[in-house]
């Protein structure tokens, strides 16, 4: 039986506030697409995604991990999900340490929008509280008590209807200094509802106000007292008070405090009136007239009360306006509280503390940390980090503190995680570097291609960017040490991008959802920045042409070449360069393109500095190209567009020489050409088509006409949607959306059938392997619900086909899966690599040996 494993994943995560979160165990969960994906962001090795837990049928919105334990013996039980299916789920690791999805919570008639779970320095007992709040309106409070190692029992305890507004954020804790869970709510009504459990109900006790937009996160801390080197401390927090921050779309970030009430004993006479928490009769007298007049009251330092049962003896807390916090120019999406850990106290004792700093992401490209003055107790923003440039104006999503505190993760708009990690020698200095992450397609990969001498894979999406994958060879404290990462972003385009092929070692041609096909040339820096990181000097020998860069003109889509003449004129003039057109993004400087990259890019690099420069627009087509093929000689490119009538279900021809097309097209079909694929001696060229039919053209010394149609055959019942040669081109195979796979031998003259394989799902994409695998033939075969399976064939006997391999659905995708290719490894003999990329907005490469 072959081994089969993951070397790779890559998927953006998805965009939504909640969609990531990261546990005690340094582990981050994030929703990506419908699937949940693990990763560890502190690992030496740069794994990346450890794996993607499917079991959702929509997007996953928001992820929470359930802690247990004890101040410092916190840890994770579970991981709850939340979707756009109306369900959460509940994931835990089984006893041969697998994630396994253990419960699911259904109820709500409308998405699962936010989680809470309990966050407190003790949380004890063998049962969890979890708050979802849902599209439809309500918040659901559930009860989960493990059963055995596989299994948990999710009770549904209460339902709180919020009307026609809906919950955007939650947030669960302890009232201070008692077991009494208080639960935050931020709603659409630009209002945060407290609710305080009585009886084994929650209750509304309180709504605080003052934002006036949408309150998108919230989070809770208990403060543990002065830190070692805080000397002054000038504020009203006691020892255990609650302090909830809140995070809105109105651009502010607001500090609560909800603190047990002691009644003030009555001064004598004589004692000075008490003062007024520093407000001048003034400052009160005027907000006294705005109520009246009807103003809205942003500053109301009133103390609310709020009376609590707890073992039959009433208890008053007090809710209160601490700080408003002001630095942000757009929304803000998220707050995250550092985590509290044991940290050395003013008495030299190991105390668990909660730090004062909280973190928080908006859309104006920027995470801020935030923390008091010592001297004074005004929050201020401790320091700022962030995207300059790009053409992404949309900001973070969310933002985590590492459990140590040495970390910050957060996730874009566009799918990517940004990793910093704080290396200052001195505590306050706050000097954060950033450090390599993750990233990923976020919407439909349409198709993945390794380059002709499968050094590195490019894939092709609906993100409308093509991204360029390679292996990172380095050393490891003496190891040697292989990771996989986002060398490159070949193109960022204005179109979705449908199809691409290596005309030769350094050059692509793609389509998109347009009539024009666009040919790219690798650019010098990528080149030798490829040739570092993987450790494969012979990539620099045609270099020297070779233009620097690539940039993208400020309204354009194609990329222009820039040479090293351009980059010293530009350097050298004296105008600023931000207003020249061809540098539309203020931080691509033109020396930055001649940069050689030590570690994989990070994700601002990849916006700017990784264009590959267009150098060729092919014209012809009359609708949007549907997909793209090049000769193995790189003389021909062969391409097709969407089409409903046979006037443009033809298969034009371009000669690479000269890019002109070819006088004479290939017309056999009546419908789209789904694929085009030249045999590996470039002698066929066969098409396959969504009127059912595939058809054989045969090289020919005619300029006019290099390829000319020799057989056809209406061979399935659907639509055909791939097809295959056999590395040594003795026959072919088509896939159809009729659940089966065709293979066609020669004899004679004529292409006959001879094998019939049937699936129990549709075939979407058809590869087969490059070589024997154990004297066999392979073929792998991806499926309309994300499964791929692989069959095979003697060598002797290429009519008898049987099930070689069904790949566990752990490492398949959770959509169609839209392209697959293969790869003979390097430098591991009898190894080979499958790369697949799927609906699912993954893609994925597989170790088959």
């Amino acid at each position: 039986m072959p081994r089969i494993s993951r070397e790779y994943i890559s998927i953006g995560c998805n965009r939504t506030t909640h969609a990531a979160s990261w546990g005690v165990s340094g582990l981050v969960a994030f929703g990506a697409n419908h699937l949940v994906a693990l990763y560890n962001p502190l690992d030496d090795r740069n794994t990346g995604i450890q794996e993607t837990l499917p079991g959702h049928t929509n997007r996953v919105i928001c992820v929470e991990f359930v802690e247990r334990g004890h101040e410092n013996k916190l840890e994770d039980v579970a991981l709850i999900s939340g979707s756009a299916d109306k369900t959460a789920k509940v994931w835990k690791k089984n006893a041969a340490g697998e994630w396994i999805n253990s419960a699911t919570m259904t109820g709500h008639t409308g998405a699962v929008e936010a989680i809470g779970c309990m966050r407190s320095e003790s949380i004890l007992g063998d049962r969890d509280l979890i708050v979802t709040g849902g599209a439809d309106g309500t918040i659901r409070v559930w009860e989960r008590i493990v059963v055995d190692d596989s299994h948990d029992q999710v009770t549904q305890l209460q339902v709180l209807d919020c009307g026609n507004k809906y919950p955007t954020s939650l947030a669960l804790a302890y009232l201070p200094g008692t077991k009494v869970p208080v639960l935050a709510c931020g709603h659409t009504d630009k209002k945060i509802s407290i609710f305080v459990q009585q009886q084994s109900k929650f209750e509304k006790v309180h709504v605080l106000q003052g934002h006036d937009n949408w309150v998108r996160s919230l989070a809770f801390a208990t403060y543990t007292g002065v830190q070692q080197d805080k000397t002054g401390t000038n504020h009203t927090l006691k020892n255990g008070d609650l302090m909830l921050a809140s995070g809105s779309q109105d651009r502010y970030i607001r500090l609560w405090k909800i603190s047990p009430y002691q009644p003030p004993t009555r001064p004598p006479s004589t004692a000075p009136p008490a003062p007024n928490n520093g407000l001048t009769d003034d400052l009160l007298q005027a907000l006294q007239e705005s109520a009246l007049t009807g103003e809205a009251v942003e500053l109301s330092t009133k103390a609310h009360l709020v009376e609590v049962n707890q073992d039959g003896r009433k208890q008053q807390f007090s809710l209160m306006f601490e700080a408003l916090l002001m630095g942000h120019d757009d929304w803000v999406y998220s707050v995250c509280w550092e985590r509290p850990r044991m940290m050395v106290d003013n008495d030299g004792k190991q105390k668990y503390t909660q730090p004062m700093r909280l973190l928080s992401a908006s859309s104006d490209k920027s995470m801020m940390i935030w923390s008091p003055d010592p001297d004074t107790g005004v929050w201020v923003n401790e320091v700022r980090m962030g995207d300059i440039g790009g053409n992404s104006n949309l900001g973070f999503c969310g933002a985590l503190f590492s459990p140590a505190g040495s970390h910050l993760l957060s996730h874009g708009a566009n799918g990517s995680f940004h990793l910093w990690k704080n290396v200052s020698a001195e505590e306050g200095d706050n000097r954060w570097i950033p450090q390599v992450s993750i990233s990923g397609h976020f919407k439909a990969v349409e198709c993945v291609s390794w380059d002709p001498k499968s050094r590195f894979l490019i894939s092709a999406s609906l993100d409308q960017t093509a991204r360029l994958f390679a292996p990172w060879n380095r050393d490891v404290a003496g190891k040697k040490v292989t990771s996989w990462h986002e060398m490159g972003r070949p193109q960022i385009h204005g179109y979705d991008l449908k199809c691409i092929s290596f005309i030769h070692d350094w050059q692509y041609v793609c389509g998109a959802d347009e009539k024009v096909l666009r040919v790219f040339d690798a650019p010098k820096s990528c080149v030798a920045s490829l040739s570092v990181l993987t450790g494969d000097k012979s990539m620099l020998s045609d270099t020297a042409s070779r233009p620097v860069g690539a940039n993208l003109p400020a309204l354009g889509l194609s990329n222009k070449a820039v040479f090293e003449g351009d980059i010293d004129e530009m350097a050298n003039a004296e105008e600023d360069h931000t207003t020249l057109q061809s540098y539309s993004h203020t931080s691509s400087t033109p020396t930055a393109l001649m940069e050689v990259m030590e570690h994989p890019p990070f994700e601002e690099h990849l916006l700017q500095h990784t264009l590959w420069p267009e150098v060729e627009k092919l014209y012809g087509h009359g609708y949007e190209i549907f997909c793209v093929e090049a000769t193995h000689d790189g003389k021909f490119i062969a391409s097709a567009c969407k089409a409903a009538a046979p006037e443009h279900a033809v298969i034009r021809l371009f000669e690479t020489s000269t890019w002109k097309e070819v006088k004479t097209k290939i017309a056999v079909h009546a419908l789209t050409v789904t694929r085009v694929r030249f045999s590996h001696n470039d002698r066929w060229l066969l098409s396959v088509s969504r009127d059912r039919v595939w058809a054989l053209s045969e090289r020919t010394n005619d300029q006019d006409m290099p390829y000319k149609v020799v057989a056809q055959n209406k061979a399935h019942a659907r639509i055909i949607w791939d097809c295959s040669w056999t590395h040594d081109d003795r026959a072919f195979a088509t896939g159809s959306r009729d659940k089966t796979i065709k293979i066609w031998t020669q004899e004679g003259s004529e292409w006959r059938c001879s094998a019939t394989i049937k699936t129990n799902e549709a075939v979407t994409s058809v590869e087969f392997a490059p070589g024997f695998i154990d004297g066999r033939y392979i073929l792998a075969v991806g499926m309309e619900n994300g499964k791929i399976q692989m069959y095979s064939a003697d060598e002797k006997d290429i009519c008898q086909w049987s099930l070689w391999s069904d790949v566990d659905e752990r490492l398949c995708h959770v959509g169609v899966v839209e392209s697959l290719s293969w790869r003979t490894h390097p430098s591991v003999q009898g190894l080979f690599q499958l790369a697949s990329g799927g609906q699912d907005h993954s893609v994925r490469i597989l170790n088959v040996q």
